[in-house]
Parts: C-alpha cells; structure tokens; sequence
C-alpha cells in the first residue's frame, strides 16, 4: 500500500518532489488526500520551498503554505521580474541612487531610477558595484542600496497586487549590509512603487511577519538593528494597503517579547496567532537569542496577547 509520507534517502515527501519536478496534477491529488504540507527534508525545505513552478506555488499556498517560504528565483517569477542580473542603469543613476534614504513623510514615493533598476534585474548590492564602484576604498561610502534581501515580508492582495515589505540585505560583517524600512508594491508584471518612511515612524524592520487582515497588513516581530531592540516588547504595525499610511500598534498583556523569524496565521476573524520563531532577551544585563517556545494570540479588537 503506498504511504503518501513515506520519504526517501534524502528525507523528500512525494509532496516535496512533486514540487520541485512541477507535477501539479501529484500535488494537487497529494494536497487532496491530506498529507503534511509543513514536512521538510534533511535541508530543512519544505515543499513551498522547492517549487519553481507559478501553479505549483498557487496551490500549495491555497492549501495553506506559507509563500513567504518560496525561493529566490520563484520569487522573481511571482513578481515577473529577474534575478541576480546586473542593474541597467547608468553610472550617473547610480551614483545619484545608490545610498539608503529614509523618508520624511508617511508614506513617501521614492522611486528614483537606481532603486527601480535593482528590482527589476534582481541583483545584490555586489551587482552594482562590480559594474559601477568596484574600487571602493573600505566602502567609505557606506552599504550600496539593494533589493536583495533576507527577512522581508510577501503579501499577495486580492486586487492582484503583491506587498512585500522591508527586509535585509546580507550579514553584520558585510560592507553592504543594511536594514531597510521600506514597502513595494508590486503588480506581478514587472512593475514597482516603492515608498519610504521615516526612521522614528517605521524603524528598520527584518525578520517579521505580514498578515492580511482586511485593509491592513498587520507587521509583527523584528530582529532589527541593536540599538533598536527592546527585550520584553513586541514590535507591531499596521499597514493599511490603500493609503500605505504606517501606523505602529500598542499591544497588552502577555506580550510575546522581542520576536522575530517566526509564523503567523489569522483565524479570519479576529485574532492572530503567531508560533516558533526566536526571542531576544535580556540576560543579566546582555543580550540572548533564545527560541520561542510558547504560542501567541493577539485579539485585534482589544490589542492584547494571550499566551497558549
């Protein structure tokens, strides 16, 4: 008798390779019968991961993945746009474009063309600054803008427009790492605006989560900077989707803490709950990474949390 979660030498469900080899007809029959969407093999990916198919990936989410687990270049097709390409911009552009800008009001456009260029070719910072500034001394000039990001947040609209927000690009170490604060919204055809928030409104923001709850998005957690971490305190925003006004939201009871790469998911009612992840704390004066091992809920008519 066929066992639908038997895995194989490498740990891969069927539903793990119907993805990756894009045999929808499996998948769908596979999701049908009940099997675990969430089961990962020995690297850790789930079957949202190894898609590479549009159909494959509507599907899953459908049936309850979460799409912000799909993969780079899956991404880029979800969005219709490149990826890992050098920007087609000149040097003047990049110049005038390159460094990371908050913005000074809530929201502000800020689609000057370097920034523009960088979605549409999918690059990393490196990209650009191989082709224009490769002989940058110690990057005195500090991390080159880019839209290659770990860490930031998709959400498909029912009008057809797809969010993502904020993000970072590579690590501490990096000379063009950076935590942004910054929304896109997207068209799925290759077409962008992006806008700008101030620091003090919107700080730089990575690691959360992004959940659709009517006309808002609800953004919960982040690992964010140092300086900006306040061990005890869950960082919530709301986000509403016409205006892209942002709006940070005061929350009660049992708070989770300072939260962040965990899940979310909403009941379609009123409540939010989040799960995993990790926690900052705060441990005799310095600073842990622990993991999250409780379950949240946070009541959106009245803002506060109950844990369990």
């Amino acid at each position: 008798e066929f066992n639908p979660e038997q895995r194989d030498e490498f740990c891969n469900t069927a539903l793990i390779e119907a993805s990756e080899h894009s045999a929808v007809k499996c998948l769908k029959s596979l999701i049908d019968s009940g099997v675990d969407l969430f089961a990962e093999n020995q690297v850790s990916e789930q079957a949202i991961t190894v898609a590479n198919n549009l159909e494959v990936v509507t599907a899953l989410v459908e049936a309850g993945s979460d799409i912000n687990d799909i993969n780079k270049g899956t991404r880029a097709k979800v969005l219709g746009y490149s990826v890992d390409e050098a920007p087609d911009i000149s040097e003047e552009e990049f110049y005038q474009g390159r460094e990371r800008v908050f913005g000074t009001s809530n929201p502000e456009r800020a689609n000057n063309p370097f920034w523009l260029a960088m979605v549409k070719c999918g690059g990393s910072a490196y990209h650009a600054a191989s082709k224009f500034d490769n002989n940058r001394i110690i990057y005195k000039d500090g991390p080159v803008w880019s839209f290659d990001r770990f860490g930031k947040s998709i959400t498909p609209l029912p009008d057809g427009r797809i969010i993502e927000i904020a993000g970072e690009h590579e690590d501490h170490y990096d000379p063009d790492f950076c935590i942004y604060n910054d929304v896109f919204v997207h068209d799925g055809q290759g077409n962008c605006e992006i806008y700008t928030y101030p620091r003090d409104l919107f700080p730089p923001t990575d690691f959360h989560t992004a959940t659709l709850v009517d006309e808002y998005i609800y953004i919960i957690g982040n690992l964010g900077y140092g300086e900006d971490r306040r061990p005890g305190y869950t960082q919530v925003f709301r986000l509403e989707i016409d205006t892209l006004k942002m709006e940070r939201v005061e929350t009660a009871r049992d708070i989770p803490g300072w939260i962040n790469r965990h899940k979310a998911k909403y009941d379609g009612k009123s409540i939010i709950t989040i799960e995993g992840g990790k926690l900052i704390i705060d441990q005799n004066g310095k600073e842990d990474y622990i993991d999250n091992e409780h379950k949240y809920s946070l009541c959106l008519k009245s803002m506060e949390w109950k844990r369990g």
